[in-house]
């Protein structure tokens, strides 16, 4: 349908044609493309001129100016390639439609704003009185100009400093002008930053890399020797390189002529991660042909030796702390560490060594590249010991070299107390923790519990158990649906796994010993020996009568001991047994035995459904702090004691997961479509 154009008011020239995509009138020319080609005029719809343009193959170029309604100019500049480039200045207007200097944020008495384009973005903003003085936000006008700051520099009223700020450099100076930084930038990503002291010369210059890390040649200088964080405070300048954030390679300082006073070697990056296949990091010093290991001083010394000729400092740190630990040496892991590290002022060593101890995001590149940067070493391994996983035997290491430079700090026996928990040294760890009591007895105190909850007996869960019959489940048939095989098998799976994680306890504490905690032995519900263990996914039909519905369902009856200290595979063993436990219960046993025959208990329904309501309870504890069940009237229950909703939140997630298997054991006695106890998807809420 055409679209009739409204009659062609005076103020549009003839030749003037109404163009519906700019809701206005134009005149312009076209070349022989059909593309505006020279001098354009637009008109509102009123006929009054809106702006004057220039156009070069249908692309803005030259000079342009904008006006309001009343025709003087609202904005003027220049287009180079349909861009806006250079200086761009608008004005305000009077009257109806008057377009403003800009939407918000006008200075009182503005009479300009200047907007300073580079390849079309707008890299500056100066307001201008009527004085044409550039004014700040409150209309008062800048302070005077230095002669060393540049005509195009404008004040950061914000930083109370001019800045000359363009998509490739950034400069400072102060108020009076001195130079104070530059920021050079890449694709909108900084690269490198340099630093001026009150002199202008330069303090501090570092490359970036593109995740903004200090990457490439760094130099740091201090005007005074109370500036410098060295504890040899002849120190006033330092030369390096950093890669991707941690020091490498050889760094230089000087003094205050310039005169080199000592060199450090902080060698190759350390990978995150790479402690993983460090030998630093590992059980022994050293491999034989056979695969026993090492772990002599004289073999740790030797290792540490041979990663710093290889340039890898940090590495070579840690072995020499294993080392020393073993010799009981102080004064040699002291003197490896000050061949390496150049010592800082005190305080600051011990401020950046208590901040490793408290980060919850500290990893072990990070903690060892604070050691060589001169960070306590004592706090840096400690932090090293609290960082490693499980039993790992180089955190027994570092938390020894961390007492052994500093065996006042009572704090450190806190984390060793949790280190020879994870190995399963229930004595050492009271020990420990009796140390902690003297200066923390809250602490002591919260972890003696843990430990207690950690290294409890496998007792006979549903024992524990007081049901009273339910009349609201009174009417419901029998819930046990399993056959005879199908529960010893389940049997087998629960033990065999149990038994795993038992011989993964009795490497870590010595197969002579046998604590009460220990998991128990089940080799008897195994007189096949232990059974293969499924990873697989099922095809299940959930159909009914002729009509198929088939889903597939994964199980995973596989249980991962490496790398898992003692806590954690305990709180495996105990989930396991406390399922198992309940299996057994709910096939007419009173102990934990492989059935011969299969009788439900009159409560298995009261059982089931205490078990269900308590694995929700606990994992809402979990998820809202147990807000949600106390909203909702769901009563809360004591787990070793304790109320769910008072225990700490590791031990809060124990308990969930015992509840979450025993719930899982109970759905797959008394569901018919679920296929074994380890069905993954039974982990749903």
């Amino acid at each position: 349908m055409a679209v009739t154009a409204p009659e062609r008011p005076a103020g549009v020239p003839e030749g003037g044609f109404w163009n519906p995509e700019i809701g206005g009138w134009e005149v312009s020319q076209l070349s022989a493309h059909g593309v505006r080609e020279g001098e354009c005029l637009f008109y509102r719809p009123d006929g009054s001129l809106q702006s004057r343009c220039g156009f070069a193959a249908g692309v803005r170029e030259g000079p342009f100016a904008m006006f309001h309604p009343d025709g003087t100019v609202s904005r003027q500049g220049t287009f180079i390639a349909g861009r806006a480039e250079g200086i761009v200045q608008a004005y305000p207007g009077a009257g109806a439609g008057a377009e403003p200097l800009r939407s918000c944020c006008v200075p009182p008495g503005a009479a300009r704003l200047d907007l300073l384009y580079e390849k079309g973005d707008i890299v500056q903003e100066i307001f201008y009185d009527a004085d044409a003085r550039p004014i700040l936000a409150d209309g008062r006008p800048w302070p005077a100009r230095p002669s060393s700051v540049p005509d195009d520099a404008e004040y950061d009223e914000a930083g109370a400093q001019w800045a000359r700020r363009r998509p490739e450099l950034h400069r400072f100076w102060s108020e009076a002008g001195v130079l104070t930084s530059e920021i050079e930038y890449a694709n909108g990503i900084r690269r490198a930053a340099r630093t001026f002291d009150v002199a202008g010369r330069l303090a501090e210059a570092c490359a970036f890399s593109s995740d903004g890390t200090r990457h490439g040649a760094f130099t740091r200088r201090f005007p005074t020797a109370t500036e410098s964080p060295y504890a040899d405070q002849r120190i006033r300048e330092e030369r390096g390189t950093f890669d991707h954030g941690q020091a490498v390679g050889l760094w230089s300082f000087y003094d205050a002529a310039g005169v080199e006073l000592r060199t450090a070697v902080r060698g190759s990056p350390f990978a995150e991660g790479g402690e993983a296949g460090s030998p630093a990091f590992a059980p022994g010093a050293g491999q034989t042909a056979e695969g026993t290991a090492r772990g002599t001083a004289d073999d740790w010394w030797a290792l540490a030796q041979s990663l710093r000729a290889e340039g890898r400092v940090r590495e070579g740190l840690c072995a020499a702390a294993r080392a020393a630990v073993r010799g009981g040496d102080r004064a040699a892991l002291a003197r490896a560490v000050a061949v390496e590290v150049v010592a800082l002022a005190p305080a600051l060593a011990a401020q950046r060594g208590e901040a490793l101890e408290q980060s919850v995001e500290a990893k072990v590149w990070m903690i060892l590249d604070a050691l060589v940067g001169g960070a306590d070493a004592a706090s840096a391994f400690r932090a090293l010991a609290a960082v490693l996983p499980g039993a790992s035997a180089a955190a027994a290491d570092f938390v020894e070299a961390s007492l052994l430079l500093a065996p006042e700090r009572q704090a450190t026996h806190l984390t060793r107390a949790l280190v020879r928990l994870q190995r399963g040294d229930e004595q050492g760890a009271r020990a420990d923790l009796a140390i902690v009591a003297a200066e923390s007895p809250d602490a002591a105190t919260m972890l003696v519990g843990q430990l207690q909850a950690v290294l409890r007996s496998f007792d006979n869960w549903p024992a524990r158990e007081q049901f009273l019959p339910d009349p609201a489940l009174a009417e419901l048939g029998a819930g046990l649906v399993r056959e005879l095989d199908e529960v010893r098998a389940a049997v087998g799976v629960y033990a065999t796994r149990i038994g795993r994680l038992r011989a993964a306890v009795q490497v870590l504490i010595g197969t002579g010993a046998k604590p009460l905690w220990l998991p128990p032995d089940l080799s008897a519900l195994l007189p096949g020996g232990p059974v293969a263990l499924r990873r697989e996914k099922v095809a299940v039909d959930l159909g009914q009568g002729e009509v198929a519905e088939m889903v597939e369902a994964e199980i995973i009856e596989e249980i991962p001991t490496d790398g898992l200290g003692v806590p954690a595979l305990l709180s495996e063993a105990q989930a396991d047994w406390g399922a198992l436990s309940w299996l057994c219960w709910s096939v007419g046993l009173d102990r934990v035995a492989l059935p011969e025959a299969l009788a439900e208990p009159p409560l298995f329904a009261v059982a089931m459904k205490t078990i269900v309501t308590r694995c929700w309870r606990a994992q809402d504890r979990l998820k809202t702090g147990g807000l949600l069940a106390r909203a909702n009237g769901v009563p809360g229950f004591a787990w070793q004691g304790i109320d769910i909703d008072a225990l700490p939140q590791h031990l809060a997630q124990s308990a969930a997961e015992e509840y979450l298997r025993a719930r899982s054991a109970f759905l797959w006695l008394a569901d018919p479509e679920t296929i074994s106890p380890f069905q993954v998807d039974l982990r749903d809420d």
